[in-house]
């Protein structure tokens, strides 16, 4: 029973996208700026670096951990995979044409996406949020499920059987963190389509090194 937590596995350390739930303040920031507000409060809003984006791009938590591209898309939906289902993104900003010749000195990266003139939005992508429904009942380390210092309990998995193939940590029948993982059939598919911007970390060893990072707080 492999699991793992898919991250972002990016070419460079620059911010190529940010994207925002209707409770998030970035959401309503977009709208006062006069975008026109969605007719289903699901829909995620994205600004772009530029029309060019990988397969997939992380950059939330929770239910929504990351949104892909078309291509992305189509491969998952196809694999008969479970524990998700795809959701509405509308790209509400594109800072640039592509990859810049020079960068900014000035400011933090986002501050490009935010700041910068922009280009016509019928050069987006077609986006799909990834919206997690798939949950397994995990056993953290504490029984109150959080350390004597008050951090969020290192967990293993207590579900028996074949898991989602995308899944949130749940104890007590609530969730109990903003992590995804997924199943070895997921990492699978990924892999084999070589798609982009997205890696896997076991998680065994993921849980192991944050026990020994809770040790050194």
């Amino acid at each position: 029973m492999l699991s793992f937590l898919p991250r972002a596995n990016p070419k460079s350390n620059r911010i190529e996208a940010m994207w925002y739930q209707s409770w998030q303040s970035g959401y309503h920031d977009i709208l006062k700026r006069g975008f026109p507000q969605p007719p289903d409060d699901r829909t995620i809003l994205a600004e772009l670096r530029s029309p060019h984006v990988d397969d997939f791009l992380h950059h939330g938590s929770g239910e929504v951990p990351f949104i892909v591209n078309a291509h992305a898309h189509d491969i998952l939906k196809s694999s008969s995979l479970t524990g998700f289902e795809f959701g509405s993104v509308v790209v509400a900003k594109i800072a640039t044409k592509g990859a810049r010749k020079k960068e900014s000195r000035v400011g933090e990266p986002e501050d490009a996406i935010l700041k910068s003139r922009g280009v016509a939005l019928d050069s987006a992508p077609f986006l799909f949020s990834v919206r997690v429904t798939g949950a397994v009942e995990v056993e953290p380390d504490f029984e109150c499920g959080r350390t004597p210092s008050g951090w969020m309990s290192p967990f293993s998995i207590s579900a028996l059987g074949e898991l989602p193939d995308l899944w949130r940590p749940r104890f007590n029948g609530e969730p109990f963190s903003a992590w995804t993982f997924c199943s070895d059939r997921f990492r699978s598919v990924c892999e084999r389509n070589r798609l982009s911007n997205i890696r896997f970390e076991p998680f065994d060893s993921f849980i192991d090194d944050f026990r020994e990072d809770l040790k050194k707080r």
